[in-house]
């Protein structure tokens, strides 16, 4: 995808990001109607059904795949492609600071009814971001590796699979509404986008002399 291309679809991510927000914040009869579907469509509810969701949403917590980020970064490194990991330890972690800036910004209380024991705020899912920002680099990294289309294919779904299993299962759980987990995609896309389209810029900065 062309330098361009990515900015332009980045900004179009973060507008509506913006939109959203601004409706959150305002708590607009919208919010209610999406958040209210969401439930409806994890429907219904079972024992056995919340305990694998559990189990699953663990694999995108932020903790977790702050551990599996900085295993794939030593890989990386280990490989010496360290500019990979760098770059990609920089999307996650400076990504995730920015999720906390808008949580503690925003402070939405979680919904009520939560199947599981969960802390903090709401908007936007900090497990749907750092999951999507994960995948995207898993993908980055192994997708051009795959000599077949289909093969390419078959990654790039297992990649979309999980995003939204992780997605599934927070608003499942009650750990956060629709509009929590939608925001968290749309910032977790617009950041990839335009974070990625600077890349040569930042490298290229990082290696020029500095004149005093």
């Amino acid at each position: 995808m062309h330098k361009r291309m990515k900015i332009w679809l980045g900004v179009l991510c973060w507008i509506l990001f913006g939109i959203l927000l601004f409706n959150v914040l305002h708590k607009t009869s919208i919010i209610h109607s999406i958040d209210s579907v969401g439930f409806w469509l994890v429907k219904p509810v079972s024992q056995l059904k919340t305990k694998l969701l559990t189990e699953l949403t663990f694999l995108g917590d932020p903790v977790t795949v702050g551990i599996l980020t900085i295993g794939l970064m030593l890989l990386l490194w280990r490989h010496r492609r360290i500019a990979d990991s760098v770059w990609y330890g920089m999307l996650q972690f400076i990504g995730y600071c920015l999720v906390i800036l808008i949580k503690y910004s925003v402070i939405r209380p979680r919904p009520t009814s939560r199947l599981i024991a969960v802390g903090g705020y709401s908007f936007p899912s900090g497990h749907t971001f750092s999951t999507i920002i994960l995948t995207f680099t898993l993908l980055a990294i192994l997708v051009p590796k795959c000599k077949k289309k289909s093969q390419k294919i078959l990654v790039i779904l297992c990649g979309i699979l999980w995003i939204t299993i992780i997605m599934y299962s927070r608003v499942y759980l009650h750990a956060h509404y629709l509009t929590d987990v939608i925001g968290a995609f749309l910032l977790a896309c617009g950041w990839w986008l335009l974070a990625n389209s600077q890349r040569k810029t930042f490298f290229y900065w990082l290696q020029k002399p500095i004149k005093i």
